[in-house]
């Protein structure tokens, strides 16, 4: 039987997943910046907005966790942590194809 914490478990998930997303978009831009590859100029830019799409994730997740009932919003935090996750999985294939 579905209780209401049991419909807020993705958002949970979502919200400890994007907020872990956002350092570890933050570190790889720091890490560009302190190496100065030539990679630099498009990963940074594109995990730059990377992290934004994680913020909004993670804020409409945690808005998510603080009402009863927002079904709709869960799902669009769910989605921008997907759309997230594919830019990550870019970024990496990025890195990995310039680098090596």
């Amino acid at each position: 039987m579905n209780t209401p914490n049991d419909k807020r478990e993705i958002a949970r998930f979502v919200f400890s997943g994007s907020t872990t997303m956002i350092g570890v978009c933050i570190t790889v831009i720091a890490l560009f910046k302190i190496t100065n590859t030539g990679i630099r100029t498009y990963a940074d830019e594109i995990l730059s907005l990377d992290t934004f799409i994680f913020i909004s994730s993670a804020y409409l997740s945690y808005l998510v966790l603080r009402s009863s009932q927002n079904r709709r919003l869960e799902k669009f935090a769910d989605a921008l942590f997907f759309v997230g996750m594919s830019i990550m999985l870019l970024v990496g294939i990025l890195i990995v194809f310039f680098t090596y």
